[in-house]
């Protein structure tokens, strides 16, 4: 397709700040159905991480058009940015931490969860999402990030959710952390500079500043966040948009729980690829911490943790009624 490589540059250049080596892997999956009568546009609303990487796969390997869809990837750095540009009627879908959407909906946005994107690692020690610090600074737990600057992409949702679930676990006070807005690709070297105390890492930048800053782990978020894995992040949009579209919808979702399962089973394909969307080196690629993609279903028990600790922190002011925000096909 011709559009593919256009969009693949436009996705490098968000994440510009590490050199691009990389080119993505193109063999076809087998998905095992029928050649789709007609092939529908999609256009997804997505931050450049690596829970990006199956639906990225989906589109070079040609599997999203095998079942479907034509897809546009439009990068943003925020969930609010997304769901901004799904009320224009820029995107069909969108990507982000549940936190964000279980916030959106309470303020007002009628979205529903169409597919689970990912979830945290089946063992919590491998954290994908640290709370990272300089070899040398003098912090020593996540308490001690009171009075601190903590880069987060966007203040108040899935990342600083997740922040101070290790503060308060280790005892401090959240509402003590000075927390800053900064895109994901430029966090390692606002640490590295010494803008900011901490960031709460996204792969691939979480092993690129391990690797490349030589960073530390201050804190995992996901020892204190649930004693098993959860959907963390999600695909979502408009509530209006699905009951009046069921049918495209279910097939969107059937066909990114395709591009999770092929990616679950071809973990060095999905590396190589998550190269070529992120920008990174395919050696670095082939070492990042991934979170758990095609293991876990949507449901209302796997996002029952995220919602509670949302509600306890303030996140939200009301309890999450997941029932009505996973939408039933």
């Amino acid at each position: 397709m011709k559009s593919l490589r256009t969009r693949a540059s436009l996705l490098v250049g968000v994440s510009a700040i590490v050199a691009l080596t990389a080119t993505a892997c193109s063999a076809p999956a087998d998905t095992g159905s029928e050649e789709p009568a007609e092939v529908q546009a999609l256009t997804a609303g997505v931050i450049p991480v690596t829970d990006i990487g199956p639906l990225y796969m989906a589109i070079e390997t040609g599997a999203a058009e095998e079942n479907g869809f034509e897809v546009t990837l439009q990068p943003a750095g925020s969930s609010t940015e997304i769901i901004q540009a799904m009320q224009s009627g820029q995107v069909q879908i969108g990507y982000g931490g549940s936190t964000g959407v279980f916030q959106a909906v309470e303020n007002g946005v009628d979205l529903v969860i169409i597919a689970a994107a990912s979830a945290t690692p089946d063992d919590p020690e491998n954290g994908i999402n640290d709370l990272l610090v300089v070899e040398d600074s003098p912090l020593q737990s996540a308490s001690d990030l009171e009075g601190k600057t903590v880069a987060v992409n966007a203040p108040g949702g899935y990342t600083q959710l997740l922040a101070d679930i290790a503060i308060k676990a280790d005892g401090g006070d959240p509402s003590l952390v000075n927390y800053v807005q900064m895109g994901v690709p430029d966090q390692p070297a606002a640490l590295d500079a010494g803008s900011i105390d901490a960031f709460v890492a996204g792969e691939p930048f979480g092993t690129l500043g391990r690797e490349q800053y030589g960073f530390r782990t201050l804190a995992n978020p996901f020892t204190a966040l649930s004693d098993s894995a959860v959907v963390a992040g999600v695909w979502y949009a408009l509530r209006s948009e699905v009951d009046a579209n069921p049918e495209y919808y279910a097939a969107v979702a059937d066909m990114i729980d395709a591009a999770n399962k092929y990616a679950l089973e071809n973990d060095e394909e999905l590396r190589e690829n998550i190269a070529a969307f992120t920008g990174i080196d395919p050696e670095l690629a082939a070492r990042i911490r991934l979170g758990s993609y095609g293991k876990l279903p949507l449901t209302i028990e796997n996002l029952q943790a995220i919602a509670d600790w949302s509600f306890e922190l303030g996140y939200v002011q009301n309890e999450v009624d997941l029932e009505a925000l996973v939408y039933q096909f």
